[in-house]
């Protein structure tokens, strides 16, 4: 089992919402999760997002950038 202390999004980082729908059981079980581990829905949200992400070797913004085709 999980245990996250602190924000998962750093002071620097600009925000935005997220809006999205999930299944009732899983929101069930998010929320249960989260009041036996005393972390907040964003702060496992954010960390399971990056860490599913960082697996997948997904890049950040800016990091991967298209080069542009020789001129011609």
């Amino acid at each position: 089992m999980y245990h996250w202390v602190g924000m998962a999004t750093r002071d620097d980082e600009p925000q935005v919402q997220l809006a999205t729908r999930i299944p009732k059981d899983l929101h069930h079980r998010l929320r249960l999760h989260c009041v036996e581990t005393e972390t907040s829905q964003m702060d496992f949200v954010v960390r399971a997002l990056r860490e599913r992400l960082d697996r997948l070797g997904t890049r950040t913004r800016g990091a991967r950038r298209r080069e542009k085709p020789p001129a011609a």
